[in-house]
């Protein structure tokens, strides 16, 4: 059997067209649940065990691989997707009883992060904490199945068939986590005491719940106002020859709803037409974070080249976008930035708490792709490894439940670690390029769009050498985070 793969990229497109809108609008909040079913058997010809089969097949250049990489997970989901959409459904329906009410799943989080009595957010936490064990069956089930399903494509293993299918390099990656983990190690505890004390919390009592608090950080809210950060963003896109209000195809989502995600994201439904990008504010510095990288997302969108491949517009490397998101989400801690476009009086203690932030979550990252290789690779007890590996990074308590809820699909964490150490590389270029503050330069606008319009076609490893570096390199990253 042999594929037509124009035939294949159009239905792909249709496909994934209708799969994010769906998840947008469960996502946002704006239905009750998600029903992805109908339309994985809609499209079922993607992913029919000898359409993958004869993809994996045939001799492929770039395109072919990113539609094989699709059509290959795609067929993986296929197996699970009565899983997926329970689960997905049971988060979006449960409740937790709090203060005499049923408040939603989906809203603990941003009532975690804004209490400030420890007692009550260990008490909140455990209560969500519970609720997160009642998916774990159907979560492990869910997994089994993917594994099975991998092995049944050929490939030995479900980190072998992500690693060859998305070009990871994941033994490299995580010889480069374990060295930045061991030498960030120091400064790491001695900031992490420093502000744990700086709410109240002995680090022998810390769980993850004081770690959303202390990063929710409301002593920095007078620094970003509310009514601000539409027009920080707004500005900040000015500044590079950008009209925000100009694109037609970009919609920005800030409405609350009840079932809304607490997590922010950008859907490009239509690319470059029609981009969602969604965020449900609770306020301070992490909103306008928040805003900030999924409009790096939704920049990359809806400037990609209508006219590409579907492949190149929609496929490939998402470190790729996630270095675009992380580039603008870092604004937020640069202090020409902070004095340029908020006006910021005083600004050093939230450039040094930022930093923090960034190793926590580098450290997490770090330790969170350690842990999935393990638990892809049949891992005895991994509940407990998730707390182990994990504790032993960020030196807190780690719940044992979130131990499948914190996994996401096909090794994301690494395309986010490579796109963190992408990031640096990228912002490093454009400050020698263009200058320290070069979000105020059109040139750096116009060097940012024309890599923009190229979708996904090259991955973080191409672009980082067209920028005149070897390939991705974690030294920057790690001497940034190791100064403080």
């Amino acid at each position: 059997m042999t594929v037509d793969v124009n035939q294949f990229e159009k239905r792909a497109e249709t496909f994934r067209e209708e799969m994010v809108r769906e998840y947008y609008q469960a996502l946002a909040g704006l239905k009750e649940q998600l029903e992805i079913a109908s339309i994985y058997e809609r499209y079922a010809d993607l992913f029919a065990e000898d359409t993958v089969r004869a993809l994996l097949g045939q001799k492929q250049d770039k395109q072919g691989r990113y539609l094989t990489e699709l059509a290959t997970m795609g067929y993986l989901e296929q197996q699970v997707k009565d899983l997926t959409e329970a689960i997905t459904n049971f988060i979006l329906k449960a409740t937790v009883e709090w203060d005499g009410e049923e408040i939603p799943y989906q809203a603990v989080q941003p009532r975690l992060s804004n209490e400030p009595v420890m007692e009550r957010r260990h008490e909140l936490y455990a209560r969500q904490r519970a609720v997160t064990a009642q998916s774990n069956d159907q979560r492990a089930e869910r997994l089994q199945a993917m594994y099975s399903a991998a092995q049944g494509m050929g490939f030995t293993d479900y980190t072998t068939m992500c690693d060859e299918l998305e070009d990871l390099h994941l033994a490299w990656l995580s010889e480069q986590m374990q060295a930045f983990l061991a030498r960030t190690e120091k400064v790491y505890v001695e900031q992490l005491a420093h502000y744990l004390a700086s709410i109240g919390v002995r680090q022998e009592e810390a769980n993850v719940s004081d770690t959303l608090y202390l990063f929710r950080a409301p002593h920095f809210d007078d620094l970003f106002p509310a009514e601000r950060m539409v027009p920080a963003l707004r500005a900040t896109l000015a500044g590079l020859g950008i009209d925000m209000d100009a694109q037609k195809g970009l919609e920005l989502d800030t409405e609350t709803r009840p079932l809304k995600s607490p997590r922010a994201f950008c859907a490009p439904i239509r690319v470059p037409d029609e981009v969602k990008l969604v965020i449900k504010p609770i306020g301070g510095q992490d909103d306008y974070r928040a805003l900030f990288h999924e409009a790096g997302h939704a920049q990359h969108a809806v400037n990609t080249t209508a006219e590409l491949p579907f492949a190149f517009k929609r496929l490939g490397d998402n470190s790729v976008t996630e270095g675009y998101a992380f580039l603008f989400d870092n604004l937020i801690r640069n202090p020409h930035w902070l004095r340029e476009v908020l006006g910021a009086p005083r600004w050093e203690d939230f450039v040094r708490f930022s930093r923090f932030h960034k190793l926590w979550f580098l450290r997490r990252y770090g330790a969170k792709l350690l842990y999935e290789q393990e638990l892809h690779a049949g891992m005895e007890a991994p509940a407990s490894g998730y707390t182990e590996i994990l504790g032993s990074a960020l030196k807190v308590s780690i719940a044992p439940e979130k131990y499948l809820e914190d996994v996401d699909d096909a090794y994301y964490a690494a395309q986010y670690l490579r796109a963190w150490i992408f990031e640096v590389q990228m912002r490093f270029y454009l400050e020698r390029a263009y200058g320290p503050a070069w979000f105020t330069e059109p040139a750096a606008g116009r060097f940012l769009m024309d890599l923009w319009r190229q979708g996904q076609r090259d991955n973080v490893v191409e672009l980082a050498q067209q920028m005149g570096y070897a390939g991705l390199d974690l030294e920057p990253l790690t001497e940034e985070l190791s100064n403080f």
